[in-house]
């Protein structure tokens, strides 16, 4: 019994470890796709592969480093109307207090927030940050025009993980949608 509790810990240590929270699927493109951007028909994956300075200039312009887990490569996709593209879906997660916040934006026109969802959260106050008065909040907003939010009242510590979150979103779309000088 006890040599079973031994492995257990390390094994828990592992699932349980803060730098699996920054990994972020995107769970259900159709769906989050059709609450974002109503014209959507299809999305295409773009992988970027980051480089040292691309790390740092992301972490500078989030206001935080990246961690080991988010400085490899990053996924952003482009949403399409079948044509042409318009507009561009990012996930990113962190960690909550109770378990992992996996986010998603919606960049639309002029690179600005188009909406913002969550697309799993275990918060006791979920509900008050999932709630349309509080993503509201984000729509419009830019790394350039101060991200201002208002978090729901008892709901202020996964409020701020969200907004963190979303600002980290900004610095990879801003940072990687700029081309690199030879």
């Amino acid at each position: 019994m006890r040599s079973s509790t031994v492995l257990l810990g390390p094994l828990m240590a592992v699932y349980l470890s803060p730098a699996l929270a920054d990994v972020c699927v995107w769970r259900d493109p159709e769906r989050t796709m059709a609450r974002l951007f109503p014209d959507a028909r299809d999305y295409r994956t773009v992988t970027y592969k980051l480089t040292p300075d691309q790390v740092a200039r992301i972490g500078s312009l989030a206001g935080q480093p990246l961690t080991p887990d988010e400085s490899h490569e990053y996924n952003i996709y482009e949403i399409t109307d079948g044509n042409r593209v318009i507009g561009k879906v990012l996930a990113l997660a962190g960690e909550g207090e109770y378990g992992v916040i996996e986010t998603v934006v919606g960049i639309g026109p002029g690179e600005r927030i188009g909406g913002v969802y969550l697309q799993r959260i275990r918060e006791r106050q979920r509900d008050a940050v999932q709630s349309d008065a509080f993503l509201r909040q984000f729509q419009g907003g830019s790394l350039e025009h101060e991200l201002r939010v208002t978090p729901p009242l008892g709901a202020e510590k996964p409020a701020q993980v969200i907004v963190q979150l979303v600002r980290k979103m900004l610095a990879y779309e801003q940072v990687l949608a700029t081309p690199t000088q030879p």
